[in-house]
């Protein structure tokens, strides 16, 4: 209970000044930019760089732990005061993300997903769970009757499940996420007519090789803009 006690104090002395003007100022991200550690409720605070710190998340952790926001998010809920220091409560499945040692993990799947790539649109791998359902028009019964008989059969649908590991894409603007492929490139692309045109010239067999590369210049072209406090 001592790391919640030290949470209150810690969040009567954030909100002393409070009253102060927040001076805040954009800069170009880059892959060297530190990101703010805390919880992400909502996409706007990653776009803000503002998310929840530890000192206003209760829990009986020690907020200093370096696994601490890994650690929380493998509660059901989690605790915290809001910006009017009041307790709210929120299930672990609604929150966004979190941000730890400057890196952003997104949740997706129900899991929570390291976003190594950072910038107008942001790429990044998460597991999904791939349900497949196979017809097997001679099933036998004898599993369910113990004996077998060649002469009868009935159709069967056999359902399995498995883990593969898929490529997403987030829009930085939006913060929509769509698979990564070229559809969805495409449509990206849209939003500068010069690279989307040069992609449109290169052969159609060839441009499943180039997505990242073309992905890559657009987020040279139009950088990310964080807010620094």
């Amino acid at each position: 209970m001592r790391y919640i006690t030290l949470a209150f104090l810690s969040l009567l002395s954030f909100y002393s000044g409070i009253a102060q003007t927040d001076s805040v100022k954009r800069v170009k991200y880059t892959p060297e930019f530190q990101f703010t550690s805390g919880l992400y409720l909502d996409f706007s605070q990653v776009r803000e760089n503002q998310p929840i710190p530890s000192v206003r998340i209760i829990s009986n952790d020690d907020p200093t732990d370096f696994n601490f926001y890994r650690n929380i998010v493998k509660n059901k809920t989690i605790g915290y005061f809001d910006q009017y220091g009041a307790k709210q409560e929120i299930p672990t499945a609604n929150v966004w993300g979190y941000c730890q040692d400057g890196k952003i993990f997104i949740q997706y799947n129900g899991e929570f997903n390291r976003l190594p790539i950072i910038g107008h649109v942001c790429h990044f791998i998460a597991d999904v769970t791939v349900i497949d359902t196979h017809y097997d028009p001679y099933y036998s019964d004898y599993y369910n009757s113990g004996y077998y008989n060649p002469y009868y059969s009935r159709p069967y649908n056999r359902t399995t499940k498995s883990q593969e590991m898929r490529q997403y894409l987030l829009d930085f603007e939006t913060g929509k996420v769509s698979d990564f492929n070229r559809e969805s490139v495409l449509v990206i692309l849209m939003q500068d007519t010069e690279l989307y045109d040069e992609f449109m010239k290169v052969k159609k067999r060839q441009q499943n090789d180039l997505l990242f590369f073309f992905l890559r210049r657009l987020n040279e072209k139009h950088p990310v803009m964080i807010p620094v406090r």
